[in-house]
């Protein structure tokens, strides 16, 4: 009887041995379903890209599961197998604080969507980085509650050791208390709502300007304008710096075109030429119109000011380059001279001069 039991607990053992690998197996046929079936309008959401990580943190729960099975059914000694029950507890542990992290990820991008859907387009982003920070502290928190577990089943008195930080908490502190303003620095930049999550920013203090890419709980990361580099900036050099946000809570962008003409042309025409010229461009918006503004008598031209708006920064200088040059073509199809700078010399007395043979 004894015998023909333990064939049986190591065909059981065999058996939860290959649904664990058929567990890990399944993983990727998952995900290629779940590809298929999301990439159906060509695209991948947030809310499916968190779907299929669940998926994948769910067949490593179910692999891990079928393997614990697996070990249980062979014939290990009381003392190991307190020890190998308490790294099966802290690996089970650790997949559902992934798993737990992932629903609520899923959760929260559930509601922010149906939230976006009630606010304005333009406070879209800021719904995004709230969402951003959010999750983030839940994570925290989640794997916090995670770590309390494993430390109550490895027979630590989780009271006193919470009293125990508690009373070393002044020294710990005082020796993070960079990362601690960092991180109340990263609160006050969500509720203050300077910037969101895809805003075009520019940091005066230390010259970079770049597109908001993630705020974290102690940084905050700058794709950079010029050289397409992601930089980390602590949040309290944020909260303290001057920042110059392009895109809200408007993202049109006042630009100009200052051009010299010479002194006969015609004023009335050269402002009806650089309106026209203006009227041409795709990106300049009709609201509020361009317009022309005789500004100044220049040295040797009439200088005009042609005052617009377009949609955003990130269009500004293609659409001044081509407005340059239908300016210019404009010009000299109508006649309309661009001085050189020149200077009259004028002599008090006449100037003699002697011509000797």
């Amino acid at each position: 009887m004894d015998a023909a039991w333990i064939k049986v607990e190591y065909f059981l053992a065999a058996l939860f041995l290959v649904l664990s690998f058929l567990s890990l197996w399944a993983k990727r046929f998952i995900t290629k379903l779940l590809l298929k079936f999301f990439l159906r309008d060509e695209k991948l959401t947030r809310q499916e890209k968190l779907f299929i990580r669940l998926s994948v943190w769910l067949s490593y729960f179910f692999a891990l599961l079928f393997f614990n099975l697996a070990v249980i059914q062979l014939p290990i000694p009381k003392k190991a197998l307190v020890i190998v029950n308490n790294i099966f507890f802290i690996l089970y542990v650790a997949i559902l604080s992934f798993v737990i992290a992932k629903v609520l990820d899923i959760v929260l991008e559930k509601f922010s969507e149906g939230v976006k859907r009630k606010v304005s387009p333009s406070e879209s982003p800021l719904i995004d980085t709230y969402y951003s920070m959010i999750s983030k502290l839940t994570k925290i928190f989640v794997f916090v509650i995670a770590s309390i577990a494993v430390l109550d089943r490895l027979g630590f008195n989780v009271t006193s050791l919470v009293t125990s930080l508690g009373v070393g908490s002044l020294a710990v502190g005082l020796a993070a208390k960079d990362t601690i303003s960092n991180f109340i620095s990263g609160v006050l930049l969500v509720t203050d709502r300077q910037f969101r999550i895809g805003d075009r920013v520019y940091i005066k203090d230390i010259d970079v300007e770049g597109y908001v890419y993630d705020i974290g709980l102690r940084t905050t990361r700058i794709l950079t304008i010029t050289g397409n580099n992601l930089i980390t900036v602590p949040n309290s050099k944020l909260t303290e710096g001057i920042i110059e946000n392009a895109l809200y809570p408007d993202p049109r962008v006042k630009d100009f075109v200052e051009i010299g003409v010479a002194y006969d042309s015609d004023v009335k025409k050269v402002r009806e030429l650089l309106l026209k010229a203006a009227s041409e461009m795709e990106g300049i918006l009709n609201n509020p119109a361009p317009s022309v503004f005789f500004t100044n008598f220049g040295d040797s031209a009439l200088i005009f000011k042609l005052i617009y708006y377009v949609e955003k920064k990130d269009i500004a200088y293609g659409i001044k380059s081509k407005l340059h040059e239908r300016i210019l073509e404009l010009f000299r199809e109508n006649g309309v001279e661009i001085p050189f700078p020149q200077n009259d010399v004028w002599f008090r007395n006449a100037v003699k001069v002697k011509v000797e043979r």
